[in-house]
């Protein structure tokens, strides 16, 4: 089970994404392409497009084989199984094991999924 972003968040980068690329067609057409600036309106489409593509790839959270994942470019892993405390603090889910601890931001994800995402967690709640 994959826990979305917000639709938000994914239109943003894509928004920036476009507008970079924008911004680095007419700097060719109508700029100066010689000094070193030139290479920071190539740099930034192609840094924003990443961004957008993992995320809406990967998605925030995913919840498989009694392991939660958090993608990002560290990936942070936790088994369920093993979850010793879960608090809500402000928000957000601290997840706890003996080894491990995982922060899951609530304001990041979508209202459907934060619905799944409590019910799976209610589920393991239980289990301690």
């Amino acid at each position: 089970m994959k826990i979305r972003y917000k639709k938000g968040r994914t239109r943003f980068y894509l928004i920036m994404t476009i507008i970079w690329i924008i911004l680095l067609i007419v700097n060719i057409f109508y700029g100066d392409m010689d000094n070193r600036v030139f290479w920071l309106w190539i740099i930034l489409p192609i840094g924003y497009i990443s961004v957008y593509t993992f995320e809406y790839i990967n998605q925030y959270l995913t919840i498989e084989n009694g392991f939660i994942y958090r993608n990002s470019i560290f990936p942070k892993k936790l088994e369920l199984n093993k979850l010793k405390t879960c608090k809500k603090f402000a928000g957000d889910y601290i997840l706890e094991t003996d080894q491990n601890k995982l922060r899951i931001d609530t304001t990041l994800i979508d209202q459907k999924s934060l619905n799944e995402l409590n019910q799976t967690l209610t589920n393991y709640q239980t289990a301690f």
